[in-house]
């Protein structure tokens, strides 16, 4: 049977590179099981190593020294065993090594390791950034690397300087919105810094647009309360001005009446002045006349089916323009206690507690189940009592009431 020694110099080669192969295979199953704290892996690793390292340095001491002779012992002897017992070993030592290796990626795939964290964490689409008290970084991942390179123009090397580059929380970087949020930790009784940077482009937008919205709303809702008052006005104005011309009409009846009534007829003058004098009472009572809001309340009331009670009269401290913004907001209480609390009555009442005057809008419907939130008409109420310096808020007890506060 052939030795080994009787091989040509390209054969021992190439079980030279075999056996260098597999050492370079053993130290890299060593190297990422010690990685991964699977000791025992390692130390079978490190066993495999050792003899195919022995191997290849037999067969570089036989090919180097065998020209001068002075190979040692231990090499002239292995070199004399047959190529079958250099190759079943090699293959041996190659199942080995396949096996380890096998298991290690296996490792890999089916649990949860350092470097599976931070392959994962490479690829989501937020930045992961944490360091220590000192500034000196533990782990950061690709995006928050990218994300310091644009906002500093340095890559990431302590964490502290990099939470005070971005101490504003929301950066816009390369076109998109980033919000930074930092936390502390605490870590095997350690004191850790916890960075995290959040794409919120498409939230942002989004905000910005509600607050454009909500903007044109409020003026939307000024214009319409503009309009409220301004058709008032309006309606006031054609009411004097019919009146006035009723009472035109009236008079020149009146006079013509009086023009072509006969001096010596007693009973027709006494007719005709009959007449002025009932016109003279009515032009009194009609200069008296003011427009009443609170007919228009209680007729509101009368459409929508629904008992309106009112403990005393409107206390004359309130000021036109806080009378025109209680009727308001009455019409408001009585339009919600019928649609969302299906109430048969709305009580008014007024309280004077110091210098300020508290109008409560009680209703014996249904409680709401939540809390009440100011929207809608009840949104514009409270935009007009700030204005006015008035504040308009609810209670919620055995019965529910809307309460209009008025501070002098």
């Amino acid at each position: 049977m052939i030795s080994f020694e009787m091989l040509s110099s390209y054969a021992r080669a190439f079980f030279a590179l075999w056996a260098l192969l597999l050492c370079v295979v053993n130290i890299s199953s060593a190297a990422v099981s010690v990685f991964n704290k699977r000791y025992h892996i390692t130390v079978v690793s490190l066993v495999s190593f050792a003899p195919c390292y022995f191997l290849w340095q037999v067969i570089f001491d036989f090919s180097l020294l065998s020209k001068t002779g002075e190979i040692t012992e231990i090499t002239s002897r292995l070199i004399e065993f047959p190529v079958l017992i250099w190759f079943g070993s090699l293959i041996v030592f190659s199942l080995l090594s396949a096996i380890l290796l096998e298991r290690n990626i296996s490792y890999d795939k089916n649990y949860i390791t350092r470097g599976t964290i931070k392959t994962h964490l490479d690829k989501i689409p937020c930045g992961i950034c944490c360091w220590r008290e000192n500034g000196r970084i533990l782990f950061s991942n690709i995006c928050m690397n990218e994300l310091c390179l644009a906002i500093t123009g340095a890559p990431l090397l302590n964490g502290q300087q990099f939470k005070n580059a971005v101490k504003d929380g929301i950066l816009t970087v390369d076109e998109k919105v980033w919000r930074f949020t930092c936390r502390e930790i605490s870590l095997d009784g350690e004191s850790l810094f916890e960075m995290i940077a959040s794409d919120i482009t498409a939230e942002y937008s989004k905000t910005r647009a509600l607050e454009e919205d909500k903007a044109k709303l409020s003026r939307l809702n000024q214009e319409l309360w503009n309009y409220y008052l301004s058709i008032d006005e309006s309606v006031q104005k054609r009411e004097i001005l019919q009146a006035k011309m009723s009472i035109h009409d009236e008079m020149n009846r009146l006079m013509l009446s009086t023009v072509a009534a006969d001096k010596n007829d007693s009973e027709a003058l006494d007719n005709i002045f009959s007449l002025w004098e009932q016109n003279a009472l009515l032009l009194c009572m009609e200069a008296d006349k003011k427009p009443s809001q609170r007919n228009s309340i209680d007729s509101l009331a009368n459409a929508l089916d629904i008992k309106l009670i009112w403990n005393e009269k409107l206390p004359t401290k309130l000021n036109d323009a806080q009378k025109e913004f209680f009727f308001f907001t009455a019409q408001e209480a009585l339009i919600n206690a019928v649609k969302h609390a299906q109430a048969k009555t709305l009580e008014i009442t007024f309280e004077s507690i110091g210098d300020s005057l508290l109008c409560r809008f009680t209703n014996d419907g249904k409680l709401p189940n939540e809390d009440v939130s100011f929207q809608g008409g009840l949104a514009n109420i409270a935009m007009l009592a700030k204005k006015q310096g008035a504040e308009v808020y609810t209670e919620v007890g055995e019965e529910f009431s809307l309460v209009l506060r008025f501070s002098n």
